[in-house]
């Protein structure tokens, strides 16, 4: 591995085997009560989270299947509310129907509050969601 390449992030099921169930954060819920979770639109009838299947399907497509980040990663940025630790710029990613996804805009990183190659770890205390600019930011700041 090379200086420029960061070593993956543990498996789910390795973490919680080290770090038990303090890593498992709710993922967080954008929505009104009692609206869809993708569109907005009111619930009826026994529906709990989206008004149709079609809008399940585009939620789960995009926060499960093509969500583009570890399974752990994920649960910082769900402890962190996809909110920068330093600036405090919000980066869930926005639908076309203008509301809030579980799920990074591109735009977040997890950063190691103690550099693996000074001793830090993965544990959820260790690490912390920051925005591009601001991970960039604390690194410049580390090497003066």
């Amino acid at each position: 591995m090379t200086k420029s390449e960061r070593r993956p992030f543990p498996p789910l099921y390795g973490a919680r085997e080290k770090w038990g169930e303090r890593i498992f954060y709710l993922q967080p819920n954008y929505a009104s009560a009692g609206c869809c979770r993708w569109c907005g639109k009111r619930l009826s009838g026994r529906r709990k989270s989206f008004c149709s299947d079609e809008c399940s399907k585009h939620f789960n497509d995009i926060t499960v299947w093509h969500r583009g980040r570890d399974p752990y990663s994920l649960r910082i940025l769900y402890r962190d509310n996809f909110t920068c630790q330093d600036c405090g710029e919000f980066h869930a990613f926005r639908n076309e129907h203008g509301f809030y996804i579980p799920i990074d805009d591109g735009r977040l990183q997890v950063h190691h509050i103690k550099f693996v190659c000074n001793g830090g770890g993965d544990e959820p205390e260790n690490l912390v969601t920051l925005c591009v600019e601001c991970h960039k930011k604390r690194h410049k700041e580390a090497k003066k």
